[in-house]
């Protein structure tokens, strides 16, 4: 029934869809609405890909997210960078000095989640929380239950946007080399030191990189990938086999490769095939929720064993409590956005904080 319900959203998922002819591209789809719709795509793969890990059920879509992996998260990373870059372009410094403030937003947001774990574990699946765990947590080196290195992650992607930008004074090629080398650092410390060997906290982030450097180059890419489909359909075909040949080498650069090259072949397929519908944007508005209390949502039910007789019936309660608490986290959290917005009013005017996060930035 599961798989059915998995068909049910890849049915939802192409309401509104549109694919332009021969020789003919959407010569906006980096815009806004598109990205997020893609993105809402990815939301509800990650929600499907997460729950295979709980219950003893085996799924037949498990097939396909297995072989995603950690490719449903790149395309948020890949929009994001591209997101900042264009956002930089147009705003200049003045967007660049918001950047420090939304990481600390993301930071006291991800907190309040981290307490609703805690509460939960203790008060509703009853588990003893050490204050050394709890403390852990708060800093994201473990976790209760939460996936801390996603949070981690964009946090610490805001502070190098930030950092990398506003020390080049805002010029765009010096802030990427910058923000280039602070990734490959990253990367290198948090896969020895802050999540010792483990490669899904790292191979995505050249996702993010890849971003900035397609913000500046797609003028002169769409020329070349655009002039007609012969053009087009070759450089989709190469890319996808490259794809496949670096999924032959396992290591964390040719993982990381793997992330990058599948991104590109999204953004190389929506210049003919655009998604655009409310139910995507809908989960792309509440992805960064979703993605942190989807585990609190599967946590409190497979512990406490809340199942009902029919599996459908089943599946819709777990996936509609994952999006209604999502919803009601962001209602309420935006407090938390206008609070910290009146202290930076001075900088930005107030115009940045309209409910904008690093994954939906595009």
């Amino acid at each position: 029934m599961t798989d059915l319900f998995f068909i049910i959203f890849c049915f939802l998922s192409t309401f509104g869809i549109k694919i332009k002819g021969i020789d003919n591209f959407f010569t906006d789809y980096m815009e806004l609405d598109d990205t997020n719709c893609i993105k809402g795509i990815f939301v509800w793969l990650i929600v499907f890909c997460h729950k295979t890990s709980y219950g003893k059920k085996k799924y037949g879509y498990s097939k396909i997210t297995n072989n995603l992996g950690q490719k449903v998260v790149s395309m948020f990373f890949f929009y994001s960078s591209f997101g900042i870059s264009e956002s930089i372009k147009k705003k200049g410094i003045f967007y660049v000095k918001t950047l420090k403030n939304k990481a600390i937003i993301f930071f006291l947001k991800t907190q309040i989640i981290i307490l609703m774990f805690l509460l939960a574990n203790i008060f509703i699946l009853k588990k003893k929380v050490t204050l050394q765990r709890y403390l852990l947590s708060i800093c994201f080196k473990s976790s209760l239950g939460n996936s801390n290195w996603f949070a981690f992650t964009i946090i610490t992607f805001y502070f190098y946007s930030y950092f990398s930008f506003y020390l080049t004074k805002n010029n765009i090629f010096l802030g990427i080399i910058i923000i280039s080398l602070l990734c490959f650092v990253h990367t290198k410390i948090v896969f020895i030191y802050y999540y010792p060997k483990k490669v899904y906290t790292v191979d995505t982030i050249l996702c993010f990189v890849i971003g900035f450097y397609f913000s500046v180059m797609k003028i002169y890419l769409d020329k070349i990938i655009m002039k007609n489909d012969i053009f087009y359909f070759g450089i989709l075909s190469g890319t996808i086999l490259s794809l496949y040949e670096s999924s032959k080498i396992r290591n964390l650069f040719f993982k990381s490769l793997k992330n990058a090259i599948f991104a590109i072949i999204v953004v190389l397929i929506s210049m003919k095939i655009k998604f655009k519908n409310e139910f995507l944007k809908f989960l792309n508005a509440h992805s960064y929720s979703i993605y942190l209390l989807q585990r609190l949502v599967m946590m409190i039910i497979y512990e406490k064993k809340i199942f009902i007789y029919n599996d459908f019936i089943q599946i819709f309660f777990e996936f509609s409590s994952i999006f209604c608490i999502a919803s009601f986290f962001d209602k309420y959290s935006i407090y938390l956005n206008k609070i910290f917005s009146k202290k930076i009013k001075s900088i930005s005017n107030n115009i940045y904080f309209k409910n904008e996060s690093l994954i939906i930035e595009a």
